[in-house]
């Protein structure tokens, strides 16, 4: 807090110094639990950065994605799923469809539907993150465990077993 003092003071309130300050603020209130106080410093984070970049900047999406995970704890699910089609919308316009970078908020779009119950769309977006993530990291990568735990879930509910079997497997030869 103090750090945000003296960048306010030097720079201004409006100031993306000011924003990156308020972004790691509003991360440990995040990781913290503290969703509300959080979210304020996100969406003030979110105006600098739109105003400074535009709408359409990777520093916007990436801070829409830490403002998904808080609306996501708060249960706001609605809110959560727009914001994520909104950062996958960014990052395929600055990336392409299938960069890693697009995985991660596929990966926040899939969490929000399962919340939703809408297990065929998360199962859906969980599949696009899991392809995209695989063909970056290779098949036996760290970052493809919680992606799969999450599938081999939806496919469980969905009634789906042996498929489920198979990607938990998958999971399991990685840890």
């Amino acid at each position: 807090q103090r750090t945000l003092h003296i960048k306010q003071k030097h720079y201004g309130q409006d100031h993306v110094e000011v924003a990156s300050t308020l972004g790691n603020l509003a991360n440990v209130l995040r990781h913290q639990g503290d969703y509300d106080q959080a979210k304020v410093l996100y969406q003030r984070t979110l105006h600098i950065n739109q105003k400074h970049y535009g709408q359409d900047h990777v520093e916007v999406a990436s801070t829409l994605d830490n403002l998904v995970d808080v609306l996501r704890h708060q249960g706001d699910y609605d809110q959560a799923k727009e914001l994520c089609q909104r950062t996958i919308n960014i990052k395929q316009k600055h990336y392409d469809q299938d960069h890693v970078q697009v995985a991660f908020p596929l990966n926040n779009l899939a969490n929000v539907l399962w919340h939703q119950k809408d297990y065929d769309q998360a199962k859906v977006h969980f599949e696009r993150a899991l392809h995209i993530l695989k063909e970056h990291f290779g098949q036996y990568h760290i970052e493809l465990i919680t992606t799969l735990r999450n599938l081999g879930r939806v496919l469980g509910i969905l009634r789906c077993y042996s498929e489920a079997e198979k990607i938990l497997c998958w999971q399991l030869s990685i840890q």
